[in-house]
């Protein structure tokens, strides 16, 4: 039987909706914060060098404002703003290829102060085949919302209180069919599995809060052969992995003496995490090798202190090489098994968002708006800068041939090629 009649039959028997009724995203979505599995990495788009901003496809105002970065799932983008002045948070969807608004909703709920880096709208939304999940909390409460892709509430339920110096800004992340909540704060917290279809809690993992919350977003870590691990990070716990079906802790490495806001990465066969502060004098880095069997203890491999690690912008893998874009404008191009450095540059500005991967080229964009694009290669090289113009504190989506910035009031859109 050719190859084609027999894909065509196991759609009619509808065999291959076994990924689809486990909530997996394909190759070309971008689902939660930094993309699939939080990588950063692109599904096959390439950035052409040559564009300006000139060529948005589209762009559109947003009310209120927000650091949230923007998801993609089936030609929809889904992303966070929050009024502050009018005590009310939008969470809306946008047609990917015209930007046209395809619904809004609004969550009214009291503002409270944080960071000058943080907002009210900072948590990016989640999504799988049978919805959206997005975050959002106060002092008094944390409610996770559940939609559907056509903006239809499934389920709302209270988490708890929150107690965060800098307000909240957690994100989850699904695996199968539990959304993952982490809720690590100054005080003692917790990491919460959901029942994605109902909104029943599964399990409760809780965390002691060592007065520094974390607003590192979870790795959903799987490996051929063995079983899935989620990875969090904190100042209270380092780096450590649970089992996402019962929410038991299966490793833990107590590496981190300061806060943690980057997300934890794989880089070939180490997990990689950071703390830090808004200071940057004692960034830490830590490359780790995770224990092979329940018997064996996690290893850390090697450091990176100071102001090379970066503090909120979240490490980049590709190709054997680490990529760390520092807070104050200094990339540094390690090798990824070993630590030893590539190189080191400055490329000016201040970051807090993450660098993603598109094609052979490094993206990034600063506080104030510059985009900056680098060579993937062991050789430092700018392709070029961009000006958009506003405030930027979120990290890019690209998926389905387009990638989406999202300022601190605007959505933009740039139709790219596929390699």
């Amino acid at each position: 039987m050719k190859l084609q009649s027999l894909f065509m039959l196991l759609v009619s028997l509808g065999l291959l909706a076994l990924c689809v009724e486990l909530g997996a995203a394909t190759p070309d979505q971008w689902p939660r914060f930094r993309g699939a599995d939080g990588t950063g990495s692109t599904g096959g788009e390439k950035l052409l060098p040559s564009w300006t901003t000139e060529d948005w496809t589209w762009q559109v105002d947003l009310p209120g404002i927000g650091h949230s970065s923007p998801i993609v799932w089936n030609g929809k983008i889904y992303l966070t703003s929050a009024d502050e002045e009018n005590k009310v948070r939008h969470l809306f969807c946008h047609d990917l290829d015209t930007g046209k608004l395809a619904w809004t909703q609004e969550f009214p709920g009291e503002i409270e102060r944080h960071h000058k880096q943080n907002s009210s709208a900072s948590s990016t939304v989640t999504a799988d085949s049978r919805g959206i999940y997005w975050l959002w909390g106060t002092s008094q409460n944390v409610r996770l919302e559940a939609l559907t892709h056509d903006g239809k509430s499934r389920w709302s339920i209270d988490l708890g209180p929150y107690i965060g110096h800098h307000g909240f800004g957690g994100s989850p992340v699904v695996w199968k069919d539990t959304v993952i909540v982490p809720l690590e704060q100054d005080t003692q917290g917790t990491v919460i599995g959901i029942d994605a279809s109902t909104g029943k809690e599964r399990w409760r993992l809780a965390r002691d809060g060592a007065e520094k919350a974390a607003y590192s977003t979870p790795l959903v870590l799987t490996h051929t052969g063995r079983d899935t691990q989620v990875i969090c990070t904190s100042k209270a716990h380092g780096m450590y992995a649970i089992n996402p079906e019962n929410g038991t802790v299966l490793w833990e490495n107590k590496c981190f003496s300061l806060r943690t806001v980057a997300s934890p990465i794989c880089a070939g066969n180490l997990l990689i995490g950071t703390c830090g502060s808004g200071g940057g004098g004692s960034n830490l880095l830590v490359a780790l090798k995770p224990p092979a069997t329940k018997d064996d203890t996690s290893e850390i491999i090697y450091e990176v202190p100071r102001s090379t690690a970066p503090y909120v912008p979240t490490p980049l893998f590709s190709q054997g090489r680490l990529y760390l874009w520092g807070d104050k404008g200094v990339v540094t191009c390690l090798h990824a098994t070993r630590g030893e450095i590539i190189w080191k540059e400055r490329v000016g500005g201040n970051f807090s968002s993450s660098p993603i991967l598109i094609g052979d080229q490094i993206l990034n964009i600063s506080s104030d708006g510059e985009m900056v694009a680098l060579v993937d290669d062991e050789e430092f090289r700018i392709l070029g800068r961009r000006d958009i113009g506003e405030e930027c504190r979120a990290t890019p989506a690209v998926a389905e041939g387009f990638m989406v910035i999202r300022t601190k009031s605007k959505l933009f859109c740039l139709k790219i090629s596929k390699s």
